[in-house]
């Protein structure tokens, strides 16, 4: 199974140190790092939802072709589709929570650059910009409003990924029901079984890359 980029070891979790004296390059590597998990874990995941509605759709073909002798098992069916429609619907909101985290990131490194190349400047050339100290502490003051606006939106992330994690913990619920269920019946038990084997690893898959995510991304997190 594909996996997330590994964090580099040189990168620090940004709460290991205040971002007002990161620097940039550390910053960016820490930023980066979040923009790499991210976007493989979004890649992965959407592949996955696929793969789970795709044995949803089997789970009530095969009911249906069975007629009576599986309407046990059509409740199980049912609830596989509507687990795999929370899963994408969940999955949306992680994405919503995604982009103002991964926006609030490019503007703080962006206000942090240049109160850095303002700071770097000769004193004697800063002497004769009254100004100067001025546009420093507006800049400041972006920072660490950008900086708030970051830890919100982690926050907003993390409510989204445990909400995730609460969708893919009941759809497990209902598979082993599936299981059981397949056990159960007779001749097309074989068939049964096999779908709900197959429906259990792909909840399974979804369920370890969410959690390699969530672990990925909180030592980045703001």
């Amino acid at each position: 199974m594909s996996t997330l980029p590994d964090s580099s070891p040189e990168r620090m979790p940004l709460e290991t140190m205040a971002l007002e004296h990161m620097p940039v390059e550390r910053m960016r590597d820490s930023f980066l790092g979040v923009a790499d998990a991210t976007f493989a874990f979004q890649g992965q995941l959407q592949r996955r939802l696929r793969e789970i509605d795709r044995k949803a759709l089997n789970a009530q073909v095969l009911v249906k072709r069975h007629g009576k002798e599986l309407a046990g098992y059509g409740v199980v069916a049912q609830s596989f589709r509507e687990g795999a429609q929370q899963l994408q619907d969940a999955a949306a909101n992680v994405q919503r929570a995604i982009h103002p985290l991964m926006l609030g990131f490019m503007q703080t490194l962006r206000d942090t650059a240049h109160v850095d190349k303002l700071q770097t400047l000769p004193v004697q050339l800063r002497s004769h910009a009254p100004t100067l100290e001025q546009t420093i502490r507006e800049h400041r003051a972006d920072f660490e409003l950008r900086a708030e606006q970051s830890r919100h939106a982690g926050t907003r992330l993390r409510q989204a990924l445990s909400r995730f994690e609460n969708v893919v913990s009941e759809l497990e619920y209902v598979v082993v029901n599936g299981r059981i269920e397949a056990a159960l019946k007779g001749d097309a038990r074989a068939q049964l079984a096999q779908v709900s084997s197959d429906m259990d690893n792909a909840v399974a898959q979804v369920r370890d890359l969410l959690r390699q995510y969530v672990e990925h991304i909180e030592k980045v997190l703001p």
